[in-house]
């Protein structure tokens, strides 16, 4: 017990009294609280309690925006199932996530690896690298539809420049083109987000784990292979996943290059879903696409989740 002579001489501090806090401050700071929640909880309930299920319903109607709905019930879903033009609008899709998957994911990971073995200029690389994906879509579209341009444009002007004249193309005119055209871009613009990820992830592994299997007498490429990759798969999958999102949710690519010309051959699902709005206003149509729109994102945030799960049981 401390004595009088302690207490006097300031060696043990007197525990100080608890203040009792009443309801009209805690009120006080809950209200505060939920003045800075407010705007962001109201545009959630917006979306999720009223926009989801009146697109849903817009989806059974026949409406143009302004006249009065006139039910159809499963018509639009009938109709859009119907029409060759939203199966090759979904081929295209198809396309840029398999494009995404098999050259972007492969292409940013290897370039990882190249960067973290700590080439000269490695930080410069990644700048240049991660640029593209921070510029404005609008002029991403813009600057390519420039270079791709059949009168004049940087690539053709190149090729002639070497002598190549014969190689010279209407990249976004032709039918056979357009797509491979408006890929490539969509691989330059989204390269570097996989790469900086996979960067990251490898800066994350420990100097230990990466000199064990050369202790062991492995090869680079075994020590890749059974040491690295392994280590990364979660990291696989979130690119890989973002990289499928990225591939159903293309737009402004394709509406700034070719508007889903010529002929169709570049028509996305959401430029096909603008198209159905915004040229033959018909929001029930627009709103049905939107919907399965949805349902395929729902699945794929299912599937990532349930990889990710998968991952953490067997790691």
């Amino acid at each position: 017990m401390a004595s009088t002579t302690q207490l006097q001489e300031g060696t043990l501090a007197r525990p100080s009294p608890q203040v009792r806090v009443g309801f009209g401050h805690r009120l006080r700071n809950w209200m505060t609280g939920m003045g800075f929640v407010a705007p962001a909880l109201a545009l959630f309930l917006i979306i999720e309690v009223f926009a989801i299920p009146y697109n849903l319903y817009i989806s059974a109607h026949l409406w143009d925006g302004f006249g009065e709905m006139e039910y159809v019930g499963t018509e639009n879903y009938t109709y859009l199932f119907e029409d060759p033009l939203f199966w090759d609008a979904l081929e295209h899709n198809g396309w840029f996530i398999g494009v995404s998957l098999a050259i972007t994911v492969t292409l940013a990971f290897f370039l990882a690896v190249v960067l973290d073995s700590g080439i000269p200029g490695g930080g410069l690389f990644r700048i240049m690298l991660f640029l593209p994906v921070i510029t404005p879509s609008i002029v991403v579209g813009l600057a390519w539809a420039r270079i791709y341009s059949a009168q004049g444009g940087l690539l053709n002007r190149t090729l002639e420049l070497f002598s190549l004249d014969a190689l010279t193309r209407n990249w976004l005119g032709d039918p056979d083109l357009a797509l491979y055209s408006v890929l490539a871009v969509f691989v330059w613009r989204w390269l570097g987000y996989g790469v900086i990820l996979f960067n990251a992830a490898l800066m994350d592994i420990p100097q230990d784990m990466r000199d064990a299997p050369a202790v062991d007498g492995a090869t680079a490429w075994q020590s890749l292979r059974y040491v690295i990759i392994p280590l990364l798969r979660p990291v696989i999958v979130i690119v890989s996943i973002w990289y499928i999102l990225l591939g159903f949710r293309v737009f402004a690519l394709v509406y700034l290059l070719t508007d889903g010309g010529p002929f169709g051959a570049t028509e996305v699902v959401n430029t096909y879903m603008y198209d159905q709005v915004f040229t033959f206003f018909d929001l029930g149509l627009g709103s049905t696409i939107s919907s399965l729109l949805l349902v395929a994102l729902l699945v794929v945030a299912i599937m990532r989740n349930r990889l990710t799960a998968y991952i953490k049981r067997t790691s």
